[in-house]
């Protein structure tokens, strides 16, 4: 039987074995994954690797984990960092978990989902959560305050947060992170790391948080024009900021000044410093609206 277990997955049976008793290892490793809850285990020991050296761990780390699943990674962030907060929507999973880390202070398991549970303080995030809740989850994140995080995402997901204006993949959610963050890519996992194995390869993605390069003056107009301008991504930005602007139609002057800043070129190549500087000239258009 064991000739026919994954490399990593014999690894991470031998060593869970070792700390459980029978009926929960059992319980444990055979708890088979659920498709609706986008459930695929990594079980390579050399991505675990990637990952966890990707966030420079310390024991002052407050580490955010979405999705332990069975645990393989949360062994070495336990290991590695001072605490760490392990978010299951999975309850048998999270079960588990909670027995065979029971009496042991530096994890907490939140059982949960992760857009919906309230999570305490952190200062990092490592993990490999379900794809499908990708877009929503990074979104999340960049609103809370932490250091760094270190996400194992979709290879083509991973690409489009460090995408460049004017690039195919440059997006929404491209500009949304890079507002507030740099994004580097630590590195590609094959497929074959995971169980059940994914029709995709994931990407490391490494997420730090700066200060902007152009601070805004109201995060809700950067936020909402965004959202907007790139609903029409690859029409000229000039008539797209004009129907973003057509609640101001009365104050074509100011109008005017706005659309005659921004330089004649489409949406997607717009970079993320023009976005912040048209969502400061627009919020100054509001002050000088009410005065």
């Amino acid at each position: 039987m064991r000739d026919n277990v994954p490399r990593g997955l014999t690894l991470q049976i031998l060593h869970v074995g070792m700390s459980m008793q029978s009926s929960d290892s059992k319980m444990y490793l055979h708890t088979p994954p659920l498709r609706r809850l986008g459930q695929n285990f990594l079980v390579d020991n050399t991505a675990r690797d990637l990952i966890v050296n990707s966030a420079d761990l310390s024991k002052s780390d407050i580490v955010l984990e979405v999705g332990p699943g069975r645990g393989f990674l949360t062994e070495t962030l336990i290991a590695r960092a001072g605490r760490v907060i392990a978010v299951e929507k999975d309850l048998r999973l999270a079960s588990v978990l909670k027995q065979k880390h029971r009496g042991n202070r530096r994890l907490r398991v939140i059982e949960g989902d992760i857009l919906k549970v309230k999570v305490p303080r952190f200062t990092k995030v490592v993990c490999t959560p379900p794809y499908y809740i990708s877009s929503r989850l990074v979104l999340l994140l960049i609103s809370r305050r932490f250091r760094c995080a270190v996400l194992t995402l979709q290879k083509e997901f991973a690409e489009r947060l460090g995408a460049k204006p004017g690039s195919p993949d440059y997006g929404r959610i491209s500009v949304m992170v890079q507002h507030k963050s740099s994004v580097e890519l630590a590195g590609v996992i094959r497929r074959d790391s995971f169980r059940p194995v994914p029709r995709v390869d994931s990407a490391v993605v490494v997420i730090r948080r700066k200060k902007p390069d152009v601070p805004v003056r109201s995060e809700r107009i950067f936020v909402d024009m965004v959202r907007f301008m790139f609903t029409q991504r690859r029409k000229k930005a000039k008539k797209v900021l004009r129907q973003y602007l057509e609640p101001f139609h009365g104050d074509k002057d100011l109008v005017n000044r706005i659309l005659s800043s921004l330089r004649d070129v489409r949406v997607f190549q717009l970079t993320v410093g023009d976005f912040e500087q048209l969502s400061n000239e627009i919020a100054s258009m509001k002050r000088e609206r009410l005065d």
